[in-house]
């Protein structure tokens, strides 16, 4: 299964939303994950408590910022192959447990 996500700030990532840059706040970035049909994924536990679960599309939330960059790619896509977009909303706490 393919999602269409959004990476905060806090993960690494290989490109960027021009729009959303490197320190936009959170409510901007769960704006754009509805108005775009997109997963956000995140490491930010201040996102988690701030915002509301209404106010984004879904969110796949890694509390291990250890996890290397291939570790998370791994997890998300042996979740994508569990659940598909469409099903996944509001947060989802997700982590080693899914390699």
């Amino acid at each position: 299964m393919v999602y269409r996500l959004i990476l905060d700030e806090n993960v690494e990532h290989v490109d960027f939303v021009p729009e959303l840059g490197k320190g936009t706040a959170d409510y901007p970035i769960a704006q754009y994950s509805l108005d775009t049909d997109r997963v956000i994924v995140t490491y930010d536990d201040d996102f988690v408590l701030a915002v509301d679960e209404g106010t984004y599309r879904a969110v796949l939330y890694f509390d291990d910022a250890t996890l290397s960059v291939k570790q998370v790619a791994d997890i998300i896509d042996t979740v994508s192959q569990s659940y598909p977009q469409t099903e996944l909303q509001g947060l989802e706490y997700v982590g080693e447990e899914w390699l």
